[in-house]
C-alpha cells in the first residue's frame, strides 16, 4: 500500500511539473511570435521585455507608442484579467485611441503580462505578489507586483525622454482587483486616476475583515501600515456592470471570505463602495474614489475567445480623458 501512494504521489507531481513547463513554453513561444524579445520601444504597436530589478525574471510589456511625442502625452497602463491576455487589453484601448485622433488624447499604452511561469496563481497577480502562495511571509515591496508597475514606469519616461510625474492604470476583472489594491497598499504609487472594472473579489480596509478580503490578519507576517487617508485621496473609479447580477461560480471564490461579498460582482462591488464610504466618514477622512454603473457585462456573449465589454473600455476611457468623442457610456 505504502509502494502504491508513493508511486501514486510521484505520478503527480511529474503532471504538475509537466503542466507548468508547458504554461511556460506557451508563453514563451507567444512572446516569440509577438517579436517580444526586445528591450526597446519603437512606434507602433510592439513588445518589449522589462526586466524586473535584482530578479531573474522578466516581463512582456505589449504596447503602443504613437508616432509624435508631446507635451500633452500620458502614459495608460491597462491591467489584464486572469487569462494573462496582456495583448489584447492592448487591442482593446487601440480601438479607443483610433476613434479619437485629437492631439490632446495622445497616449502611450502599456499592457505588462503577468505570466503564470513567472507569477503563478491568485497571490501572486490579484494580490499583487506581496506575499507568499500561503499568504504567511510578506515579501519586501521591491518584489511586489505593484512596484513592477512603478518600475516599468520610469523605464518608458526614461527611454521616451519625457517629464511625466503621474500615470494612469486601467485593471479589469483580475486586473481590477490588482489595481484597487495597489491603491490601497501602495498609497504612494504615482497614479494620477486609477479605474477598477468588474472585479470578482476586494479588499475592503477594515481591519476586523480577514485577508485578503479586509486588512486583519492571524497567520503569519502581518500586512504593513495601510494609509488609508492617503490611499482615499487618490483619484479611483470602481466601474460596474449592470448586467453582471448573476451568481458567480464557486472558482471565483479563492478564499472563504468572498462570498461575504456578494453573490455577484454587481453586489461585491456595491459592497466594497459601500464599506469603503463607512469607513471614510467614520474617520473623517475626505474620499476621491466614486462608483459608476453602466449597462455592460463582465464579457461579451458567445465570443470567442471570450472578450471584455468594449463599453466597460469606453467608460474608463472617458474617466482619464473627459474630451474624446464618440463613445457611448451609460
Amino acid at each position: 500500500m505504502k509502494q502504491f501512494v508513493a508511486i501514486a504521489a510521484s505520478i503527480l507531481v511529474y503532471f504538475c511539473f509537466a503542466h507548468l513547463v508547458q504554461i511556460s513554453q506557451a508563453d514563451s513561444k507567444n512572446f516569440e511570435q509577438d517579436n517580444c524579445t526586445s528591450r526597446l520601444l519603437t512606434k507602433g504597436e510592439g513588445c518589449f521585455v522589462y526586466q524586473v530589478k535584482d530578479a531573474d525574471l522578466s516581463i512582456p510589456v505589449y504596447y503602443y507608442l504613437p508616432n509624435r511625442l508631446n507635451s500633452n502625452t500620458q502614459i495608460l497602463f491597462a491591467m489584464h484579467g486572469e487569462k494573462r491576455n496582456a495583448k489584447d487589453y492592448r487591442s482593446d484601448w487601440r480601438k479607443i485611441y483610433n476613434s479619437n485622433s485629437d492631439s490632446q488624447t495622445n497616449f502611450i499604452l502599456l499592457a505588462p503580462q503577468f505570466a503564470q511561469n513567472n507569477f503563478p496563481g491568485y497571490a501572486s497577480y490579484n494580490l499583487g505578489n506581496m506575499f507568499t502562495k500561503s499568504l504567511k511571509r510578506l515579501k519586501s515591496q521591491d518584489q511586489w507586483a505593484f512596484s513592477d508597475i512603478e518600475n516599468i514606469f520610469d523605464f518608458v519616461k526614461k527611454s521616451e525622454k519625457l517629464q511625466l510625474s503621474t500615470y494612469y492604470i486601467y485593471g479589469h476583472s483580475a486586473g481590477a482587483q490588482f489595481v484597487h489594491r495597489m491603491v490601497i497598499f501602495m498609497p504612494h504609487a504615482r497614479i494620477r486616476k486609477a479605474v477598477a472594472a468588474e472585479a470578482g473579489s476586494y479588499t475592503v480596509p477594515d481591519k476586523y475583515i480577514e485577508y485578503p478580503c479586509g486588512l486583519r490578519k492571524q497567520t503569519g507576517n502581518q500586512l504593513p501600515p495601510v494609509e488609508l487617508k492617503t490611499a482615499f485621496s487618490t483619484p479611483m473609479t470602481i466601474i460596474l456592470g449592470t448586467k453582471d447580477n448573476k451568481p458567480l461560480s464557486g472558482e471565483h471564490d479563492t478564499y472563504t471570505c468572498d462570498a461575504k461579498q456578494g453573490s455577484n460582482r454587481l453586489n461585491r462591488g456595491e459592497y466594497f463602495y459601500t464599506q469603503v464610504k463607512r469607513i471614510a466618514n467614520s474617520r473623517k477622512y475626505n474620499l476621491s474614489w466614486t462608483i459608476k454603473k453602466v449597462t455592460a457585462a463582465h464579457i461579451v456573449a458567445h465570443t470567442n475567445p471570450p472578450i471584455e465589454d468594449p463599453m466597460l473600455v469606453s467608460c474608463a476611457a472617458l474617466e482619464f480623458f473627459p474630451n474624446f468623442k464618440g463613445i457611448n457610456c451609460n
